[in-house]
């Protein structure tokens, strides 16, 4: 299997999990030569992240001189898709998907750039999944949904059937969504609800069953 070179885009704690989780990859394949982190955080410029290194800001990547890819490694949509449109000024920068160790998912799965499925992932048949949508640890989706872009599924999350899920939304972790709901753009799902009825745009809803409690400005909009 070719080697591909990679840097990650986020030295905290998703990108430091990413990391090991390619390191576990690297120990049956070989997969992924890992350059290095990109953070903006002027406190690790220079430094070591779990013995990788942190190659510089946002700038080292608009500025590279060839091609390279990267994955974005930041659990929040709205910072995520920002880092993002950053980074469009350099076209030679590529998203590859990053499927890691047991992820068992079927070949009518569709993937869209820069996604991330983690270990011990499920994902069955005939789902679609958007651009640079993050599925974290032990999550299951099921047959026929629809995840768009910007996404991210915190660990455990559990998808049934005929879900769609609109871009930008952030699912807590534990959460359980049953088939046929809707889940607006840019809503906060919190850790543990249960979601049995259709969640609105813009809001934060939590709770067994799921119940809108606030909402916000327009994330990730654009």
């Amino acid at each position: 299997m070719e080697c591909k070179d990679i840097v990650l885009i986020g030295a905290g704690g998703l990108g430091r999990e990413i990391l090991w989780q390619l390191k576990e990859v690297n120990k049956r394949t070989g997969q992924y030569n890992i350059i290095g982190f990109i953070d903006n955080a002027t406190r690790l410029q220079g430094l070591f992240v779990d013995g990788c290194p942190v190659l510089g800001d946002d700038k080292w990547l608009i500025n590279y001189p060839g091609e390279i890819s990267a994955a974005i490694c930041i659990g929040n949509p709205e910072i995520r898709k920002s880092v993002h449109s950053r980074l469009q000024v350099n076209p030679r920068i590529n998203y590859p998907v990053i499927i890691v160790g047991d992820v068992h998912h079927c070949d009518t799965v569709k993937f869209g750039q820069g996604c991330i499925v983690c270990l011990s992932s499920v994902l069955t048949v005939s789902i679609s999944i958007g651009d640079f949508t993050i599925i974290d640890l032990n999550c299951t989706i099921s047959h026929d949904s629809v995840i768009k872009d910007y996404v991210t599924l915190h660990p455990g999350v559990n998808v049934a059937g005929n879900v769609w899920i609109e871009s930008c939304a952030d699912i807590g972790a534990g959460t359980t969504i049953i088939q046929g709901r809707r889940i607006g753009e840019s809503a906060i799902i919190g850790a543990g609800s249960v979601v049995i009825r259709d969640i609105p745009s813009h809001c934060t809803a939590v709770g067994v069953p799921a119940v809108p409690i606030k909402k916000h400005e327009a994330r990730c909009s654009g």
